[in-house]
């Protein structure tokens, strides 16, 4: 991925993997794939920043475990 980290992202929202962010990865970060991103995001034109938490939490912790090991 040719992306750099912005720094706008919530530390907040990268302390641990969440659900949300193991399906992400597991997508690829691909808008189009996520149901969340058609529900919340495509109808307003919004922008969803869920790809940069997943950056930052592969940068931090690493892939996400298989079996839904979350890290802390």
């Amino acid at each position: 991925m040719n992306y750099r980290y912005n720094v706008s992202c919530s530390e907040t929202i990268t302390k641990t993997w969440t659900q949300t962010a193991i399906d992400c990865y597991k997508l690829g970060c691909k808008c189009s794939k996520c149901n969340l991103y058609k529900i919340y995001f495509a109808p307003n034109r919004g922008k969803c920043r869920m790809k940069e938490t997943v950056i930052e939490l592969v940068r931090k912790f690493g892939i996400p475990q298989e079996g839904g090991e979350y890290y802390e």
